[in-house]
């Protein structure tokens, strides 16, 4: 087991990612990672992310060779460790190989080894609601226009965003940012696949399906 440190070079950059959720910052190395950080850190089954986790030694063409996870994750209580590559990388029959050598030697450590590509990540409207919450996170304090939103909420069981406008004689943009940090606080919640965040979302308190 071994432990990689992160830091700047000609050849690769260095993203960093706040994370609410740990309460920290996740350094990553490549702009898909950074991606990934978005659908990790809004993801309700995950409770735990750690970026570039301790690493382990894998047998390949009688070598032995060292290898770093890009993200430790803790997902509906199972650790499981992942790997971060665009999807051209993983067609070649080295890499194949390579990652099959990877997820055997994950396999006798009992922790699953998965691999992910910009076709999983880099989908939207999901992958641009969550870096919209993203601007929201952190917050913390209620308003009285927030109380008022879930107020309206929890009275109708869910609303459109643009009803806030109507009832609480709000303007747009104050109604979408409201929706958002209570989104992206947890109170609120929304079906990030149907649509960019917007007047016509329809949002729902927890415990609420949307109907």
């Amino acid at each position: 087991m071994y432990r990689r440190n992160l830091r700047h070079s000609r050849v690769k950059n260095i993203f960093k990612f706040v994370s609410s959720k740990m309460n920290k910052v996740l350094t990553v190395e490549s702009r898909l990672e950074f991606d990934t950080c978005f659908h990790l850190e809004y993801s309700p089954d995950i409770s735990f992310i750690e970026a570039q986790p301790e690493g382990f030694i894998y047998p390949f063409q009688d070598k032995h060779l060292p290898y770093t996870p890009d993200f430790l994750i803790i997902d509906k209580g199972e650790r499981k460790l992942i790997e971060v590559k665009p999807f051209k990388k993983t067609q070649s029959p080295e890499f194949q190989q390579r990652f099959s050598a990877k997820k055997a030697q994950a396999d006798n450590f009992d922790i699953p080894l998965i691999l992910v590509t910009e076709k999983q990540i880099r989908v939207n409207p999901i992958l641009n609601n969550l870096k919209l919450l993203h601007r929201y996170s952190g917050f913390q304090s209620f308003t009285p226009l927030h109380l008022s939103f879930l107020k309206l909420v929890k009275r109708y069981k869910q609303i459109k965003v643009k009803d806030f406008i109507t009832s609480c004689h709000v303007e747009q943009n104050v109604a979408v940012k409201t929706a958002l940090a209570l989104i992206s606080s947890g109170m609120l919640h929304t079906n990030l696949s149907a649509q960019e965040i917007s007047l016509d979302s329809i949002v729902w308190c927890s415990g609420h399906e949307e109907l």
